[in-house]
């Protein structure tokens, strides 16, 4: 209750009596949370600040914690947390975590905490922590020290990027009730704990309002007369569109190279058009090595024990979208100047907001005949999609994921968790069982049917998706034939696609079904062979006789969580990393209604950022920057 209401209370005992016996139960039951304007003062920053200083501040009370013997470890359980953090190799603790928004380019001043002392908590067990793989023990690192797990009660991290299509600057406070430091068995708890934190706002607007047009289009000189026809659909459907060539922004742009060029050339119409969306078009040049549409490669490197083989670098259109950090600056993604971007390796760490500040997308087309394909297929989803039977059907195909010890059959569990958000279209449900083989041909007749969405959730690679079969994990499908021959459902299955103009928007979890550098070419130079023209996300969606509209994918390797390592009931696969993506991509589709592909994704990833990011967890920065769109940001999901 702020100043100006208590100002109008009366002196009546008995109305004050229900407001104090209001707050002591919404206080004692679920905690408050207070963003406030006026001056009530925090004792520390009292005498610091004068009293036009503009300030976040919050309040919080935990209820004491519940430690939970479960085997060999425990569970630490704060009713007011929002989660509890599951992080690979780390212990699994409660948080509560608040995002603030403040007008772009706020700048953050100083922070303010005060809390309770802790209180000592003795631990018959270690706390138990989260696994991401069959292979993951817990860090040695954490779990022999002396020190505190994290290191303080309290956090903060701060982003720039686009909320609900406004340009904002983000604030998220993290905030641990429970400590732990391993070697004492012991948690510390705070019961109360107050923080302000002050900002300053830009004394002018940091982007004008300017409102030009809405979808700007990159594309190499030689594509241009091929993306006519989509250009002028656009326009007609409202969607203000202008394209320029990569060979003009090589002319006219600042930059140190073409990728650089090409993010400058995006934030200056950021800035003079007031842009929200970016179509890239173009990657390789047909099965050279050479880039029509250059990526950027980022260099997050995973921590040992975590994943099953070291990836040195991935592709990252997200560089392209985060065009700034949190004040306003420009965001380079190489902030030691070595020319090696997104890096994340030991005590080498470039600075990256992540938060995108476009929505983007990519078609990778090879040559002016994909071109041609991708822009028809686009202009005839969004004219004849609308009021489709078919468009209700979602197809899930999914399986056992992990040989675990409690032999779940994660796939399904993820599969029944998207049909339950998607509740009401109708489920084509396609899983591996201990009875039933599931095979390639049911997939190409499943597909055929039409279908608004399809989920892929398991294991890929550059050219193959696949799952496995329950109850331990064993043998791959789908296969070709019921004798098992040829397992994986790789590129050359989808040439028999023919679900023509019922196309559906395709979401794959596997490891690089997205990795779109591949070529002859370059499979030459690093000594592979492989009959694959594109990678598995592009040739699905690059299909002309059917496949999909658009396909969200991994350009590296993807990851999922197994187990339930906080024992709330929900298996770890669903509630972090690769599986929380893509869920709430479809829970924001269908629950708050983003039927824009691109904005869609773009909030889902800031979502993402909101509740992970202060983890210091690399794979979490990893996890957005590799979450790949391939169709157009633009794109009216169902039709118009």
């Amino acid at each position: 209750m702020d100043q100006r209401g208590r100002s109008k209370i009366k002196s009546s005992s008995i109305k004050i009596f229900v407001i104090l016996l209001l707050t002591i139960i919404v206080v004692s039951a679920i905690g408050f949370f207070i963003l406030i304007s006026d001056q009530e003062r925090i004792k520390e920053s009292e005498s610091e600040w004068d009293e036009d200083a503009s300030f976040l501040e919050g309040h919080l009370r935990f209820s004491y914690p519940e430690v939970v013997l479960r085997q060999d470890t425990v569970n630490i359980y704060v009713k007011e947390a929002d989660f509890n953090s599951i992080n690979d190799q780390w212990p699994v603790l409660p948080v509560n975590i608040t995002t603030f928004e403040l007008p772009f380019g706020s700048k953050i001043i100083d922070v303010m905490v005060s809390y309770s002392d802790p209180e000592i908590i003795k631990l018959p067990a270690p706390v138990a922590y989260g696994s991401c793989s069959i292979f993951t023990k817990e860090s040695k690192h954490i779990y022999s020290s002396s020190n505190m797990f994290p290191s303080n009660h309290f956090s903060y991290h701060t982003g720039g990027g686009l909320s609900n299509g406004e340009h904002t600057t983000f604030v998220t406070v993290r905030i641990y009730p429970v400590t732990y430091v391993p070697m004492e068995h012991n948690a510390y708890f705070i019961e109360n704990i107050s923080f302000r934190v002050f900002y300053e706002e830009p004394v002018v607007p940091l982007l004008q309002d300017v409102d030009r047009y809405d979808l700007l289009i990159i594309s190499p000189n030689a594509f241009v007369k091929n993306l006519d026809a989509l250009i002028d659909h656009k326009n007609k459907m409202g969607v203000r569109t202008e394209l320029v060539t990569v060979e003009e922004i090589d002319q006219k742009t600042r930059g140190r190279d073409l990728q650089e060029k090409i993010k400058y050339h995006i934030k200056e119409e950021i800035e003079n058009a007031g842009i929200d969306y970016v179509l890239l078009v173009g990657g390789l040049d047909r099965q050279s090595s050479r880039w029509t549409l250059p990526v950027r490669y980022s260099h997050v490197l995973i921590r040992e024990g975590t994943q099953e083989i070291i990836e040195p670098r991935f592709i990252s259109d997200l560089y392209y979208a985060d065009i700034y950090d949190s004040e306003g600056n420009f965001s380079c993604w190489d902030t030691n100047e070595n020319d090696v971007f997104g890096e994340y390796d030991a005590g080498v760490i470039d600075e990256m907001d992540l938060y995108p500040d476009v929505y983007i997308g990519r078609l990778p087309c090879r040559n002016k005949r994909e071109v041609s394909i991708i822009v028809d297929k686009i202009i005839t989803y969004e004219t004849k999609t609308k009021n489709s039977d078919w468009f209700k059907n979602i197809l899930l195909v999914s399986g056992d994921h992990w040989n675990d010890e409690g032999h779940i059959n994660e796939g399904v569990l993820i599969m029944q968790k998207a049909k339950e958000i998607m509740d009401d279209f109708n489920p084509i449900e396609l899983y591996t069982t201990e009875d039933t083989l599931l095979l390639a041909r049911d997939i190409r007749k499943a597909m055929n049917k039409g279908a608004g969405f399809a989920y892929f959730c398991g294991h890929g690679g550059i050219g193959a998706w696949g799952i496995h079969y329950p109850p331990d994990a064993s043998g791959w499908a789908p296969t070709l034939t019921k004798l098992g021959i040829i397992s994986f459902y790789r590129n050359f299955y989808m040439s028999f696609l023919r679900n023509r103009e019922k196309l559906p928007v395709t979401i794959v979890g596997g490891c690089n079904n997205g990795q779109f550098d591949v070529s002859f070419m370059n499979m030459i130079r690093q000594g592979r062979l492989s009959l694959s023209p594109h990678c598995w996300a592009w040739h699905l969606t690059i299909q002309k006789k059917g496949g999909s509209i658009a396909t969200i994918a991994n350009t590296g390797l993807g990851t999922h969580a197994m187990d339930d390592a906080d024992n709330n009931g929900v298996n770890d696969y669903l509630e972090v990393y690769d599986g929380w993506l893509e869920l709430k991509l479809l829970e924001l589709y269908q629950r708050q209604h983003l039927d824009i592909l691109g904005e869609n994704q773009g909030e889902t990833m800031t979502s993402y950022l909101h509740s992970f990011l202060g983890s210091g967890d690399e794979m979490d920065i990893k996890m957005v920057q590799q979450w790949q769109l391939f169709g157009d940001p633009t794109l009216k999901i169902g039709g118009y």
